[in-house]
Protein backbone atom coordinates (compact mmCIF):
# COMPACT_ATOMS: atom_id res chain seq x y z
CA UNK A 1 0.00 0.00 0.00
CA UNK A 2 1.08 3.57 -0.48
CA UNK A 3 -0.30 7.04 -0.27
CA UNK A 4 -0.61 9.96 2.06
CA UNK A 5 -3.09 10.58 4.85
CA UNK A 6 -3.96 13.63 6.89
CA UNK A 7 -4.00 12.40 10.48
CA UNK A 8 -5.74 15.47 11.83
CA UNK A 9 -5.04 18.49 13.95
CA UNK A 10 -4.11 17.98 17.59
CA UNK A 11 -3.57 20.31 20.52
CA UNK A 12 -0.03 19.96 21.89
CA UNK A 13 1.74 21.68 24.76
CA UNK A 14 5.33 21.75 26.01
CA UNK A 15 4.79 21.91 29.74
CA UNK A 16 7.74 23.69 31.38
CA UNK A 17 8.50 20.71 33.65
CA UNK A 18 8.42 18.24 30.73
CA UNK A 19 10.64 20.47 28.61
CA UNK A 20 13.13 20.79 31.49
CA UNK A 21 13.15 17.01 32.03
CA UNK A 22 13.70 16.44 28.30
CA UNK A 23 16.58 18.94 28.32
CA UNK A 24 18.23 17.16 31.29
CA UNK A 25 17.81 13.70 29.76
CA UNK A 26 19.23 14.76 26.40
CA UNK A 27 22.12 16.77 27.82
CA UNK A 28 20.71 20.07 26.59
CA UNK A 29 21.53 23.47 27.98
CA UNK A 30 19.70 26.76 28.23
CA UNK A 31 16.07 27.38 28.97
CA UNK A 32 12.77 27.17 27.16
CA UNK A 33 11.57 24.38 24.90
CA UNK A 34 14.46 22.28 23.54
CA UNK A 35 14.83 22.31 19.75
CA UNK A 36 14.00 18.60 19.37
CA UNK A 37 11.31 18.36 22.09
CA UNK A 38 8.37 18.35 19.61
CA UNK A 39 9.39 14.97 18.19
CA UNK A 40 7.73 13.50 21.31
CA UNK A 41 4.37 14.58 19.91
CA UNK A 42 4.72 12.16 16.98
CA UNK A 43 5.01 9.08 19.24
CA UNK A 44 1.26 8.50 19.49
CA UNK A 45 -0.28 5.02 19.48
CA UNK A 46 -2.93 6.12 16.98
CA UNK A 47 -0.20 7.25 14.54
CA UNK A 48 1.40 3.79 14.83
CA UNK A 49 -1.98 2.19 14.09
CA UNK A 50 -2.29 4.25 10.88
CA UNK A 51 1.22 3.18 9.86
CA UNK A 52 0.28 -0.49 10.39
CA UNK A 53 -2.79 0.05 8.21
CA UNK A 54 -0.75 1.77 5.47
CA UNK A 55 1.86 -1.01 5.46
CA UNK A 56 -0.73 -3.78 5.51
CA UNK A 57 0.44 -5.69 8.59
CA UNK A 58 2.15 -5.15 11.92
CA UNK A 59 5.16 -7.44 11.44
CA UNK A 60 7.82 -4.74 11.23
CA UNK A 61 9.86 -2.44 13.36
CA UNK A 62 10.36 1.27 12.65
CA UNK A 63 14.00 2.39 12.61
CA UNK A 64 14.64 6.11 13.00
CA UNK A 65 16.20 7.32 9.74
CA UNK A 66 16.08 11.09 10.13
CA UNK A 67 14.29 14.06 11.56
CA UNK A 68 14.32 17.74 10.73
CA UNK A 69 13.01 20.89 12.40
CA UNK A 70 12.44 24.13 10.51
CA UNK A 71 11.58 26.88 13.00
CA UNK A 72 10.12 30.25 12.10
CA UNK A 73 9.93 31.19 15.79
CA UNK A 74 10.76 29.25 18.99
CA UNK A 75 8.00 27.43 20.84
CA UNK A 76 7.00 28.73 24.27
CA UNK A 77 6.48 26.61 27.38
CA UNK A 78 2.97 26.12 28.72
CA UNK A 79 1.31 27.31 25.50
CA UNK A 80 -1.30 25.37 23.53
CA UNK A 81 -0.36 24.86 19.89
CA UNK A 82 -2.17 23.16 17.04
CA UNK A 83 -0.26 20.38 15.29
CA UNK A 84 -1.51 19.27 11.84
CA UNK A 85 0.06 15.96 10.80
CA UNK A 86 0.28 14.03 7.55
CA UNK A 87 1.73 10.56 7.08
CA UNK A 88 3.10 9.25 3.81
CA UNK A 89 4.03 5.68 2.94
CA UNK A 90 7.02 5.26 0.63
CA UNK A 91 7.67 1.89 -0.97
CA UNK A 92 11.28 2.05 -2.16
CA UNK A 93 12.89 2.23 0.27
CA UNK A 94 10.17 1.08 2.62
CA UNK A 95 9.46 3.88 5.07
CA UNK A 96 6.90 6.11 6.75
CA UNK A 97 7.28 9.91 6.60
CA UNK A 98 5.49 12.10 9.14
CA UNK A 99 5.25 15.85 8.56
CA UNK A 100 3.82 18.22 11.16
CA UNK A 101 2.98 21.90 11.05
CA UNK A 102 2.84 23.44 14.53
CA UNK A 103 1.52 26.88 15.34
CA UNK A 104 -0.94 28.98 17.26
CA UNK A 105 -4.57 28.86 16.14
CA UNK A 106 -5.20 31.24 13.20
CA UNK A 107 -1.48 32.04 12.90
CA UNK A 108 1.35 31.02 10.59
CA UNK A 109 3.24 27.88 11.49
CA UNK A 110 6.01 28.28 14.08
CA UNK A 111 7.57 24.95 13.17
CA UNK A 112 7.56 22.39 10.40
CA UNK A 113 9.05 19.06 11.38
CA UNK A 114 9.60 15.84 9.54
CA UNK A 115 10.41 12.38 10.86
CA UNK A 116 11.35 9.47 8.59
CA UNK A 117 11.09 5.90 9.85
CA UNK A 118 12.59 3.05 7.82
CA UNK A 119 10.35 -0.01 7.90
CA UNK A 120 12.24 -3.22 8.61
CA UNK A 121 10.24 -6.48 8.36
CA UNK A 122 10.54 -8.80 11.35
CA UNK A 123 11.96 -12.28 10.74
CA UNK A 124 9.15 -14.80 10.38
CA UNK A 125 9.92 -16.40 13.77
CA UNK A 126 9.51 -13.00 15.50
CA UNK A 127 6.35 -11.92 13.68
CA UNK A 128 3.36 -11.21 15.90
Amino acid sequence: MSGERALGTFVVRAAAAEAAAFRRETGGTGQGVPFTFPVRWLARADFHAVAVDMIGDGNWVPIHESQSFDYRTPLASDTDYEMAVTMKREIEPSRIVLVAQIGLPNDASHLTMEMILRIIPLPTEQAA
